[in-house]
């Protein structure tokens, strides 16, 4: 299993979104995340006041994949579709799924 972690302008995510509806991946999980760039980093004022704006805002996008050639298609696919990400590939060696069950609260199941 690998993660592919996308990180996109905010502005992006429902362009990817959409990009990964297309390819058949049905769970991704979103985080915000602040980005340090220094070569981004500059001056902003309000009310008066003059503020450092060095930190982005942008998502990243978490995905499970089972194939390289998922990996080769999602990539395909934000380039056609003409989206800027960094992207990080990640082996993934094992994942567990762990749920409580109804009946009793004491009790994990494990998949």
């Amino acid at each position: 299993m690998i993660k592919l972690e996308l990180l996109i302008d905010e502005d992006k995510v429902e362009e990817v979104k959409e990009v990964l509806r297309e390819i058949g991946i049905k769970k991704i999980s979103l985080s915000e995340v602040k980005e340090y760039d220094q070569n981004y980093t500059h001056e902003e004022g309000y009310r008066g006041t003059t503020y450092i704006v060095d930190f982005l805002k942008k998502i990243n996008v978490s995905i499970l994949l089972n194939s390289n050639e998922r990996i080769e298609r999602t990539l395909h696919m934000l380039a056609v579709a003409n989206i800027d990400a960094d992207v990080l590939v990640y082996e993934i060696m094992q994942s567990y799924s762990i749920s409580k069950r109804a009946s009793n609260n004491s009790h994990f199941t494990f998949s």
